[in-house]
């Protein structure tokens, strides 16, 4: 709260140390601009349709909450931001009296703590989980960092250097990872993957602090600017069939900012899986597509999964692809060992996920509750009075349940991924066994090579040296060559023979040995 951002980059914007009177300057004006950061986006839901409202400096969003001109017909409102900052965190939690930890649990996500980390949040037991009233869904993008035909060769990792940077300045901590995948054969050259752990946390105001309307607020994560989603994002909400009869249908945007494609999605009717929906399924349209949209992220990041999977069992069969050199074979341990270590990650946040789904849905049932009540008494006031109906429609108490089958495929897939790479994992530890026994072979034949042939040699150099030993040499003879001839075969022979003999266990000694001094007995006949 002190510097707007998370604890890590305290150093990064600490003043009290021996610092010159521009980099004090420079970091002030950086806590400050992280300080009073604002993104939000207000989304009114009325009976007639939806409104956003957009506010972009916190004394804009405190004096909107201070105002008492609120529309009558207003049956949900939904205060959608976008990263984090101090004054965000005061002037919601202030007005709406939330509980710290809804914040607290979106600022950082780890996959684990070390021992000094003194910002580790305390774990929840279920039992209090169940009370609260928000809930937290952890999900995983896939961004595809291309490279440029100018950087290609100066500097390959421009765009994904660039977004690691870009997240670097959003006050929650996120990370833009290389998975270490992109060094097949199939990928562009310098191409990146970069994957990012991302939350959507959503909060509920309990009913018993309403008054006249429900409130929300959900907290998304900052997209980064640099790179496009992987296979370049996912499918449209509407039905196929109702996106084309709709005349002037307003159109999707691309899909590059997880933010305005939530809040474009959550401003349309007629959205799958409810069909036709009234006016108080509109008001749960935002859970609706969250759900679904963070879904789609999951089974993108499944595919992708799958896809490098594949490509490691095709260059496991392929021996041109695995056997390019030994650095090929590092790397596929390596990329093996990385989603070793993810899979296994990735389980947990899916399981984490449908737990907190599971919990939640009392909170929805309530909210559905709630606006039906709402929507009936209003209607009792301007039409003939009817009974009023508090019991959750069907319908929308089975909206969170249209997601169960893919949240449990996807946890079915991934417990099959970490089945396959642990398998994977044996095979190609064995394939490089095999390849490295294979080239200690060769190296051992090229050994033996050269000993036979140094062996050989070394009477002929023994006897040539003993012989040599004379101060002119135009005088040796031909009787010298001949002794010298005489002399060095048969102890190159002997030499051979003695270490032919060592070399063979003793089954094979009497049989090699018996042909070899037949080899030599027709020598010294001749």
């Amino acid at each position: 709260m002190s510097i707007g951002t998370v604890p890590q980059r305290w150093k990064d914007l600490e003043t009290d140390m021996v610092l010159s009177p521009a980099d004090i300057s420079s970091r002030e004006e950086e806590r400050k601009r992280r300080i009073e950061k604002t993104n939000i986006a207000v989304l009114n839901y009325h009976a007639t349709g939806v409104k956003r409202e957009n506010y972009t400096s916190a004394q804009a969003l405190r004096d909107s909450l201070n105002s008492d001109d609120e529309d009558s017909s207003l049956k949900f409102k939904l205060y959608v931001v976008e990263d984090l900052s101090r004054d965000v965190i005061e002037i919601l939690g202030q007005k709406f009296d939330i509980e710290p930890d809804f914040f607290r649990a979106h600022i950082a996500d780890f996959a684990w703590y070390n021992v000094r980390d003194r910002w580790r949040n305390p774990p929840m037991l279920d039992i209090v989980s169940r009370c609260q009233n928000w809930t937290q869904l952890r999900y995983v993008t896939a961004r595809y960092f291309d490279v440029n035909e100018e950087y290609r060769h100066k500097n390959r990792q421009e765009s994904f250097k660039a977004a690691t940077k870009e997240a670097d300045n959003f006050n929650i901590m996120r990370r833009v990872d290389d998975d270490l995948s992109n060094k097949s054969v199939w990928d562009k050259d310098g191409a990146i993957v970069g994957l990012t752990r991302s939350r959507a946390t959503f909060w509920i105001q309990p009913q018993h602090l309403q008054q006249g309307m429900a409130v929300g607020i959900l907290l998304l994560d900052p997209t980064v600017t640099q790179g496009v989603p992987l296979w370049r994002g996912r499918r449209p909400l509407w039905p196929v069939s109702a996106a084309y009869d709709q005349p002037g249908a307003p159109k999707p945007p691309a899909q590059d900012d997880f933010f305005e494609d939530f809040l474009f999605w959550a401003q349309q009717k007629d959205l799958c899986p409810n069909g036709t929906a009234n006016d108080t399924s509109q008001a749960l349209v935002p859970i609706q597509v969250l759900l679904h949209l963070i879904c789609s992220e999951w089974i993108t990041m499944s595919d992708y999964i799958k896809t490098r999977l594949n490509q490691l069992d095709w260059e496991i069969i392929k021996p041109e692809f695995f056997r390019l050199s030994k650095v090929g074979v590092a790397n596929m341990l390596e990329k093996l060992h990385m989603w070793r270590r993810l899979v296994p990650l990735y389980r947990e946040m899916v399981s984490e996920t449908t737990r907190h789904i599971d919990q939640f849905s009392s909170r929805i049932e309530t909210l559905v509750a709630t606006l039906e009540s709402i929507s009936t008494e209003g209607s009792s006031r301007t039409n003939s009075p009817t009974t009023v109906n508090c019991m959750p429609n069907q319908a929308q108490r089975t909206l969170i349940s249209h997601y169960d089958a893919d949240f449990k495929r996807i946890k079915e897939q991934l417990e099959e991924y970490q089945t396959r790479i642990d398998q994977l994992t044996a095979v190609v530890t064995a394939v490089i066994s095999i390849d490295n026994s294979q080239r200690s072979l060769q190296d051992n034949r090229n050994i033996g090579r050269l000993t036979w042939l140094a062996t050989f040699f070394i009477p002929l150099s023994l006897i040539a040296g003993i012989l040599s030993m004379q101060s002119n040499v135009n005088e040796i003879s031909g009787y010298t060559f001949k002794v010298y001839f005489a002399t060095s075969l048969p102890l190159s022979i002997a030499i051979a023979a003695t270490t032919i003999t060592l070399s063979m266990s003793r089954s094979e000694n009497k049989k090699k040995l018996k042909g070899f001094t037949r080899v030599v007995g027709s020598f010294g006949t001749r």
